[in-house]
């Protein structure tokens, strides 16, 4: 049996794994999760959450990962830091039966507390590898501030090199013009 587990408002980036002690029939309909015309949800029910998105809940049987042991499905498929299954490793590997996998994601942003049914077992909480948002990045460089319209582009000076291929430019155009004329007055 699972104690009481309180979810905060706006959690986030959390992965839930619940050992489920239940026959196959009633873990594939936990899987399935009908939702009925009135009242909870199966998940809900077990969960016992007031209100669960199951889109992002898993239930599975174990033996549906074939050699991959669960540990590597967390880390590959819902991205678990490697580092935080350590200690819970040997434990997730002697799992047998099924699992509920919950992500935080499917509380919506709302607090909860969840009563969860004694046929789950809470094996642990995990963070998911993510990009972290919270280290602040100084924009106080010239790059980053937005572009004034008023303040015209200062003009460099031209190279030397380009002076004097100008005045190359030049020469030839005016021996061009000498030659052509010379040209046209002996003709």
């Amino acid at each position: 049996m699972t104690k009481a587990i309180t979810v905060p408002a706006a959690e986030a980036g959390l992965v839930r794994v619940f050992a489920l002690s239940l026959q196959a029939a009633e873990a594939q309909h936990l899987k399935d999760n009908p939702r009925a015309e009135s009242g909870p949800t199966p998940q809900e029910n077990a969960l016992g959450s007031s209100t669960l998105n199951s889109t992002y809940v898993e239930v599975f049987a174990l033996a549906d990962l074939g050699d991959m042991p669960l540990s590597d499905y967390l880390v590959e498929g819902p991205g678990v830091a490697r580092d935080a299954l350590e200690p819970d490793r040997v434990k997730l590997a002697q799992l047998e039966g099924w699992v509920m996998i919950v992500y935080s994601a499917a509380f919506g942003g709302t607090a909860q507390n969840l009563t969860p049914a004694p046929a789950l077992t809470l094996i642990g909480t995990y963070p998911q590898e993510g990009v972290d948002w919270s280290d602040r990045v100084d924009l106080s460089t010239t790059s980053a501030l937005p572009y004034q319209e008023d303040a015209a582009p200062a003009r460099k000076k031209p190279s030397d090199a380009a002076m004097s291929g100008r005045i190359a430019t030049a020469a030839l155009l005016v021996l061009f013009a000498l030659v052509g004329l010379m040209v046209w007055v002996g003709s």
